[in-house]
């Protein structure tokens, strides 16, 4: 029986922790609130392909709508109430769409050799007094996963 998310991403255990779960996915946010478990795998670096968090669901929330041509596309955030570290290679199957809806038995895992930790409210960050272009810049290229030299900025006055 599916229970789970399984998610192929940029976001590090700190972005998760710090944002309360993984987030700006394309699901169906009634289908998704649906499962119990997040678990979550490296996109990218040394450890691609590794699973490195198990996390309970808690809620989805919308974070960006993006436009599309003439169609709007929803992202969410998979919101998770306590986490499990786990370190278990070639965890992704290699498929192009970065969600995959399976159990956390299809994955090898057992939720008796997890030890669950709280997630803490994540605090709203302050928004910065003065940003220069590089913080910005550099901000919209983690946002959108791109380099920041595809970021251009422009100031009108």
């Amino acid at each position: 029986m599916s229970d789970t998310i399984q998610t192929f991403t940029g976001n590090t255990l700190e972005d998760i922790l710090a944002s309360g779960g993984d987030y700006d996915w394309v699901v169906d946010p009634n289908r998704a609130k649906a499962y119990k478990y997040l678990v979550c795998c490296h996109s990218g670096g040394a450890k691609r392909g590794t699973g490195f968090v198990v996390g309970k669901i808690s809620h989805v929330e919308h974070t960006l709508t993006h436009q599309r041509g003439n169609n709007e596309q929803k992202r969410y955030r998979i919101c998770i109430s306590e986490y499990a570290e786990i370190d278990k290679e070639d965890l992704w199957s290699g498929q192009q769409n970065p969600v995959k809806y399976t159990s956390l038995e299809d994955l090898g895992i057992k939720l008796s050799n997890l030890k669950f930790q709280k997630v803490s409210k994540p605090v709203a960050s302050a928004v910065p007094e003065a940003l220069t272009i590089a913080q910005a810049k550099a901000g919209l290229a983690k946002q959108f996963g791109v380099s920041e030299e595809s970021i251009e900025i422009t100031i009108k006055g």
